[in-house]
């Protein structure tokens, strides 16, 4: 009789030493999922920076290779880009002005591919790199991960 009270015991002592520890563990996941919110935001700009950095690297050499359609329609890609995942957070940090004059450069690129001007697109390569340059430190995103 007192090996089945012993063993109820330990049974007893094993589930609740189990149920401790999940809860334990439900906290440590919760606080490892906050974790992970405040840094997505980050994350989340970083791919769209690194993309558009790698586009303009792109286009260069699809320009020297006089290939204008593909240059025009990866441009487009990287204006679309830009608008979904960059300019609301220009918007939401300066303002909706300076995000504008920010986006028309990324159109009078496109422009300038349909109209093969070949200076202009390198001069509007250079202008909205530089221009992602700027505004990346303003977003918290480290461009030199992203060049």
């Amino acid at each position: 009789m007192s090996k089945k009270i012993l063993i109820t015991i330990m049974g007893t002592l094993l589930t609740l030493s189990v149920a401790g520890c999940g809860n334990t563990l439900n906290n440590n996941e919760l606080n490892a999922q906050s974790d992970y919110k405040m840094t997505y935001a980050k994350r989340s700009l970083s791919k769209p920076f690194a993309d558009m950095f790698y586009g303009f690297r792109l286009m260069d050499k699809l320009i020297a290779k006089e290939d204008y359609a593909a240059a025009k329609t990866l441009s487009r890609n990287l204006d679309d880009e830009f608008h979904d995942a960059i300019l609301p957070s220009i918007i939401a940090k300066k303002s909706k002005t300076f995000a504008n004059g920010i986006d028309e450069k990324y159109d009078e690129l496109t422009e300038a591919i349909s109209k093969k001007d070949k200076s202009q697109i390198h001069e509007l390569i250079v202008l909205n790199r530089n221009n992602l340059k700027e505004i990346a430190p303003m977003l918290g995103v480290s461009v030199l991960s992203t060049e």
